[in-house]
């Protein structure tokens, strides 16, 4: 079609819609700017230009969303930079479509570095990442992602979910996803950086003497005996959860006394080997025993049956994945509970008819203070801080550090060993002559 001397909102206006396909209104101004008009009856500006050796063409936007003067104007600006050199709107238009989503970045984080964290990491990641980072980033480019949108999600993640810990824990996996993205050349800066995170207070409870005795009661007294016995380890070893739960017969040498927990059952993802107490010696050798003769007494009736490699089996055949249920019910025998309000699976607080909130007890006490107990009672004996890092499996002095304050006692002890040898200090001297 001709060029026309100069397009104006009129003539775009009435411009008509070809029989088939479409035509162009070019413009007299700007070299390869023009009205393009469907069949259907659909107005876009355009802009036609060469980048190298290729012949391009860009959509500027519709009419009459954008006025004729507003699209010459723009493609003006484009024109003069894809001049230089610098620019090619096509190009550029292209890249942003074919750029790598936070979907994209998910899966490749899920898929090649997820797999190196321990499983209850691992399960945490993917409900925050589909529950929480999904639902509201997921369709966007990573290249797009400012830090005011990490803000965002922080922000609504501590106050609308009323979640501030879990927060900080969509941060920590987001920042370490789009470090990841830098290495693979997705992106430059990580706007994850310099995000403020919630305080947290470390928690630091621990079982005191009477306390572990009014546990060790209520554990001897219950019936459920398998879960029973995975905390009476967890009290003996100070392990976490997960590598008692999961740990199998050929990790243990009960001749030397030796638990060897592989890497992929560690949470610093390395081989651990620990002694093992006389008592948790006596603990597994009944445990063990108990196994043998039961699985004697099944297969004497069933041929087909075998043996389970874990120390603590469930009734599907793998190992137990949950104590919560007996811990909850040792804790309330053992008087180790604290009335808080009832709460159903929403998260909202239980009423009676009446009116009032119904009140439940609840431990007082987690399943991981356990691991402090442990801890403590080592720092009470007078081990220590690299010796309790060994046998906790840290791999750094600082996360061992926060037992720290514990010293206080036995350095006191320490420090009144010194004052009996010393008696005659303890008077106060009141001779002047001395000053």
């Amino acid at each position: 079609m001709p060029k026309i001397e100069r397009l104006t909102d009129n003539e775009a206006r009435k411009a008509l819609s070809p029989k088939h396909g479409q035509r162009i209104m070019w413009d007299g101004d700007v070299k390869g700017f023009g009205l393009r008009i469907t069949a259907g009856g659909a107005k876009s500006f355009i802009l036609d230009y060469r980048s190298g050796h290729r012949q391009r063409r860009f959509t500027i936007g519709s009419f009459p969303d954008w006025s004729v003067a507003t699209a010459r104007k723009t493609a003006g600006d484009y024109k003069r930079e894809i001049d230089k050199g610098e620019f090619d709107p096509m190009g550029t238009r292209q890249t942003l479509r074919e750029a790598p989503t936070v979907q994209d970045l998910w899966e490749r984080y899920r898929d090649e570095w997820l797999p190196r964290k321990a499983e209850k990491t691992r399960k945490n990641e993917i409900s925050m990442w589909e529950n929480i980072v999904l639902p509201k980033l997921g369709k966007e480019t990573v290249m797009s992602i400012e830090a005011a949108d990490i803000d965002k999600l922080h922000h609504e993640t501590t106050v609308i979910r009323k979640t501030p810990t879990r927060a900080n824990r969509v941060i920590a996996s987001l920042r370490k996803a789009f470090n990841l993205a830098i290495r693979w050349n997705w992106i430059e800066k990580n706007p994850v950086t310099g995000v403020r995170h919630n305080p947290e207070e470390k928690r630091n409870r621990y079982l005191n003497k009477t306390e572990i005795t009014a546990l060790a009661m209520a554990l001897n007294a219950h019936h459920e005996h398998t879960s029973v016995n995975a905390i009476k380890l967890l009290m003996l070893t100070g392990a976490r959860k997960n590598e008692v739960l999961s740990a199998t017969w050929d990790m243990f040498d009960i001749e030397n006394g030796i638990w060897t927990k592989p890497s992929a059952h560690t949470k610093q993802r390395k081989l651990h080997r620990v002694p093992l107490s006389a008592p948790a010696l006596k603990l597994l050798i009944g445990i063990k025993n108990k196994a043998e003769a039961d699985f004697a007494e099944t297969w004497k009736k069933d041929k087909t049956t075998q043996k389970s490699p874990y120390v603590f089996p469930s009734f599907a055949g793998k190992s137990l994945t949950e104590i919560k249920k007996t811990w909850v019910s040792v804790c309330k025998t053992a008087g180790l509970t604290n009335k808080i309000p009832k709460k159903n699976r929403k998260g909202e607080v239980v009423k009676t008819k009446e009116g009032h909130v119904v009140m439940i007890d609840w431990p007082n006490v987690r399943v991981h203070d356990l691991r402090h107990s442990f801890a403590s009672i080592l720092v009470s004996s007078g081990a220590s801080l690299p010796l309790i890092g060994q046998m906790l499996g840290h791999t750094q002095i600082t996360t061992t550090q926060r037992y720290a304050h514990l010293y206080d006692d036995p350095l006191r002890k320490a420090a009144d060993l010194v004052g009996q040898v010393m008696p005659m200090l303890i008077t106060t001297s009141t001779n002047s002559e001395a000053l």
